[in-house]
């Protein structure tokens, strides 16, 4: 930590920790169901908060690793001890926690990977996208299979790339390689094509010798041990994870089930979901840097990562988030390239100044957006009800419901929710049982005539703010899931 903080560029580091922070604290919910699913709920089960029913199929098929779970575990019981018992507070320390994890080593990687670069402004670009690129740190404080299979990789990286200072540590280092080289694959199965990329380089590049390939087999058994007997606590019984997930969605094809690209589909996703122009410009200085260096691990590692997807039916984005570093550093080395080349070229000065002021928009965004839309509302509800026991009448779906799913692990013990429907068999029961207030739930913004006309209603939560309803392009509300939530009086 000192050397960071000594560092000729600690003034971009100090930043990033800060900018680090504040998007862990924002960033509510998750990017993808799995991010809670097969973690939070699956821990709550084990801490007996969440029903066996409302737990994913794939705990049932036990297709899914117990680490990430019972490293939550193992946080949550912690703080239950310390008395902090609020899960947004909860998943906001988590969150915290593999944030700062990351932040940390891309500083050492940064500090590192620098002399890399034959120019000042390209030194600067590959600290700048390293810590600023807009989904950075979005990223990196996503407490997921995929950013804790990342952090991992960042340290593998590091620990293979830094000079040291005796052969017996540099030995000694791969036992310690090796073990993050297990973990990694039970936090993310599909991390194994990115270990067969280091294998390739480890074996025809760096051309290690037999101890250290003894040292890092060896580890790399230690940690598959020890995950699988967490995955023993997680299911109760003796199974090998890695199996059933390849006989589930390989064999079995249900990952084909939801949806099948070709292999070159992961360049049009990027191309989008990265926002171009800059998504482009990100994609020509990869091509330009992997030119480049050919032979960098970060090629081999990358490279067998993307070709083992590419392999692979089913495609997501999310899928490739482990290998973003890498992905960067090349692109950093594409740019320091051309700035080499075209230095005094006044088109690349100002298409810069007009992908950072595009950048810095993005990153405003994705800092302060949730990044799922439920949470906000569960949190309101948490802090608005306290612990006073409280029925919320639901139209259509409950509040605490997230991708159809019941999310038992923010759901308040006081809270007691009665799904209806629609609005005219929630009036019915109203008419019913004569009470004089009532708290409804709705995902649109209106309520029903018939509900509007026959009690005062008062909105005591609105997901977007209320100004926003006086503009309603394209009827575009009432397309929106709002999440609105009444207090319903008698007239």
């Amino acid at each position: 930590m000192k050397s960071v903080f000594q560092s000729e560029y600690r003034k971009f580091f100090f930043w990033a920790l800060v900018l680090n922070i504040i998007t862990a604290w924002f960033s509510l919910g998750y990017h993808h169901p799995d991010e809670h699913f097969q973690i939070l709920e699956i821990c709550n089960y084990k801490l007996g908060n969440t029903p066996i029913a409302d737990l994913p199929w794939e705990f049932a098929a036990k297709a899914r690793p117990g680490l990430q779970p019972f490293i939550a575990y193992c946080f949550i019981r912690v703080f239950h001890f310390l008395g902090i018992l609020n899960p947004f507070l909860i998943t906001f320390l988590l969150r915290l926690s593999i944030a700062l994890t990351g932040w940390f080593v891309v500083c050492k990687l940064v500090m590192l990977l620098l002399p890399d670069f034959s120019t000042p402004k390209g030194k600067k670009i590959f600290i700048l996208l390293s810590f600023f690129l807009w989904f950075v740190p979005y990223l990196n404080a996503r407490f997921s299979s995929e950013n804790a299979a990342a952090v991992c990789f960042l340290w593998i990286f590091y620990l293979l790339l830094k000079p040291y200072t005796s052969s017996n540590i540099k030995n000694s280092s791969f036992l310690l390689i090796g073990f993050l080289l297990g973990l990694s694959f039970f936090f993310r199965f599909q991390m194994a094509f990115a270990i067969v990329g280091v294998g390739a380089w480890l074996l025809f590049i760096k051309k290690i010798n037999w101890k250290n390939w003894l040292a890092l087999i060896f580890a790399g058994l230690i940690a598959a041990g020890l995950c699988i007997c967490i995955d023993r606590w997680q299911y109760g019984a003796w199974v090998f994870t890695p199996y059933h997930y390849y006989h589930v969605n390989i064999l079995e094809n249900v990952a084909a089930s939801s949806g099948v690209d070709p292999g070159w589909w992961y360049f049009m996703l990027f191309f989008w979901i990265a926002i171009p122009p800059l998504s482009l410009v990100l994609l020509g200085g990869f091509f330009i840097g992997t030119y480049i260096k050919p032979k960098h691990v970060f090629v081999f590692a990358l490279l067998g990562f993307l070709i083992g997807h590419a392999i692979i039916g089913h495609k997501e984005m999310r899928f490739l988030f482990p290998m973003w570093f890498a992905f960067i550093y090349l692109a950093s080395v594409g740019f320091d390239w051309c700035i080499v080349k075209y230095k005094s070229n006044k088109w690349f000065t100002y298409s810069f100044g007009f992908l950072m002021v595009l950048n810095c928009l993005m990153l405003t965004y994705r800092t302060f957006v949730p990044a799922q839309e439920a949470i906000p509302c569960f949190k309101f509800v948490y802090s608005y009800f306290k612990q006073k026991n409280t029925t919320i009448l639901c139209v259509r779906e409950p509040v605490f419901c997230l991708a159809g799913v019941k999310a038992d692990f923010y759901k308040p013990k006081n809270i007691n929710e009665i799904v209806f429907k629609d609005e005219d068999a929630l009036a019915s029961y109203m008419d019913t049982n004569k009470e004089d207030s009532v708290i409804v739930f709705k995902k649109t913004a209106t309520l029903g005539n018939k509900l509007s006309s026959t009690y005062r209603n008062k909105r005591i939560y609105l997901l977007y703010p209320e100004w926003l309803l006086n503009f309603n392009f394209n009827n575009w509300i009432e397309r929106a899931n709002v999440w609105s939530m009444y207090v319903l009086y008698k007239k």
